[in-house]
């Protein structure tokens, strides 16, 4: 049962509910996303137009959403951690013509207001202030009755930018109708969601898996329980109160519920589940095992990008039998290639890339992908891998994180799983500082578990400990030791942010 026949059937059910928040009924959504969409247009928004918003995780941002897909419009959720600079790149980048925002961030988008010319419309989720319509008074006379001929709409997110300024990841819309976008097809076989899911998102909904997941969910007629921001004993409490059947984390998010001690994770009874997907970043081998042994074969992955060029696939029964990899291709084929674009054989060390997926562009930034795309239209995301003989796909590392010293690629990620063994470790970061001789060295940059103590012994310990199971030259020359590793709502490493702290000063 889709959203449309849901809010016609059953309209009462729950569509989304942010804890400790507000909540929408499938009637409430299509009310209000209908009456917006009306809204939309009469405005003068037309298909392929564009429109942002800023708010925090709660209702009336799906319904928002909603309302832009249902009108044929792209739409970019800005994160809301961004400074006000960074916000009004992304809107003037987009050509944003409306921007809906909440109480939160009204001053930012004051401060930045008088750069915007492309912004012609100025909506606030909450009460109205100067400049700033309220959303519900300006949609309250609009009937509450779908669109004829309504297109689907698409998500334009931008990149982590961790190489200049972020970009656009922008899908053709095309002539699809409201209601036959594929995805939720993919959510129903991959991870068994059907109008009975209760999927719980602890993540901010501006992120791509999120957001797709809470959609995919919503046009199966399945409940979405939100979190305002992830915490871990909470999200426990959650799975039990709500009787949660599926829920998607990182792998920093399942690190810090299974450092829950023993006898608070017994209070919570998390037998509901049904699927703990996880994805977004590196899962170390020892961490996955840990989460299959707690929650039971549920446990899947999947990996990709926000430009959903491909995709891989894999359940807990694979990895057991295939420890460390991401899957197989269910979108997309897998290529290995190396530095001489040259496709490498199986078992082979190089760029991975996607051939024969779902096309895209980046806003504005054409050079961006001609640099990712192979002579053969492969396409990367910038990871490196290899492939074994079954097809299963092993990444590497992120190729922009290899460290070349003297000459030799060092990959980051084989040194911080032999590190994050180390019980004395919460968080791990291995980086290339500079090296008079050797262009860089290898250092690791460690969070320490609460009640330990940084010590020099303790950093000799470290680099031992690391060089008992790999090669001495993939380890650390050198441990520091950080309050809180610098990771995105998202879970994602912020290298950039550690190597800022190294690079422009010899540390040789």
């Amino acid at each position: 049962m889709n959203a449309i026949s849901r809010a016609i059937t059953d309209s009462d059910k729950v569509a989304f509910h942010l804890i400790g928040g507000d909540a929408l009924s499938y009637r409430a959504l299509e009310d209000l996303s209908c009456r917006t969409g009306h809204a939309f247009h009469a405005l003068g928004l037309r298909h392929g137009d564009h429109v942002a918003m800023m708010i925090e995780n709660r209702a009336a941002l799906i319904a928002l959403v909603w309302a832009a897909q249902r009108s044929g419009l792209y739409y970019t959720l800005i994160p809301t951690h961004l400074m006000p600079d960074e916000a009004a790149y992304m809107a003037s980048d987009s050509s944003a013509q409306l921007i809906a925002t909440s109480d939160r961030f009204i001053d930012l988008w004051r401060s930045v207001r008088a750069g915007l010319g492309t912004v012609r419309h100025w909506l606030t989720v909450d009460a109205p202030q100067d400049g700033f319509a309220a959303w519900r008074d300006v949609i309250a006379d609009y009937p509450a009755t779908p669109a004829p001929d309504a297109l689907e709409g698409s998500a334009m997110l931008y990149s982590s930018g961790t190489t200049g300024r972020p970009k656009g990841i922008k899908k053709a819309i095309g002539t699809v109708r409201f209601g036959e976008e594929p995805l939720a097809a993919i959510y129903r076989e991959r991870h068994v969601m059907d109008e009975h899911t209760v999927y719980l998102s602890p993540a901010p909904l501006y992120h791509a898996a999120p957001l797709r997941a809470v959609l995919a969910v919503n046009r199966l007629g399945g409940s979405v329980i939100a979190l305002a921001k992830f915490e871990a004993e909470p999200l426990l409490a959650a799975i039990d109160r709500y009787r949660v059947t599926h829920v998607q984390l990182v792998p920093t998010m399942l690190r810090r519920l299974l450092d829950l001690p023993d006898a608070v994770r017994a209070q919570y009874n998390v037998s509901s589940l049904r699927r703990v997907i996880h994805a977004a970043a590196p899962c170390p081998i020892d961490l996955k095992q840990a989460a299959i042994d707690w929650f039971g074969p549920i446990v899947t992955e999947y990996y990709g990008g926000t430009e959903g060029i491909g995709a891989t696939y894999i359940d807990s029964e694979e990895w057991l039998t295939h420890p460390g990899s991401v899957g197989r291709a269910i979108m997309g084929e897998l290529h290995i290639v190396g530095e001489d674009g040259a496709e490498l054989p199986v078992g082979a060390v190089g760029d991975v890339y996607f051939g024969n997926g779902p096309r895209f562009a980046y806003h504005n930034a054409p050079e961006k992908l001609e640099a990712a795309t192979h002579p053969e239209g492969w396409v990367t995301l910038g990871d490196i891998g290899r492939v074994d003989e079954e097809g299963y796909l092993y990444l590497v590392d992120r190729k922009s994180f290899v460290i070349n010293s003297g000459g030799v690629n060092i990959y980051p990620a084989e040194a911080e799983e032999a590190l994050r063994s180390h019980p004395a470790v919460a968080d791990v970061a291995v980086i290339g500082v500079p090296n008079r001789d050797f262009g860089e060295e290898v250092k690791a940059v460690i969070e320490l578990r609460a009640g330990v103590l940084a010590s020099e012994a303790l950093r000799d310990d470290l680099i031992a400990h690391c060089r008992a199971r790999i090669s001495a030259v993939k380890c650390p020359r050198s441990v520091d030791f950080i309050d809180i590793m610098p990771r995105s709502d998202a879970g994602k490493l912020l290298k950039g942010v550690l190597r800022q702290d190294y690079w422009g000063r010899d540390t040789a």
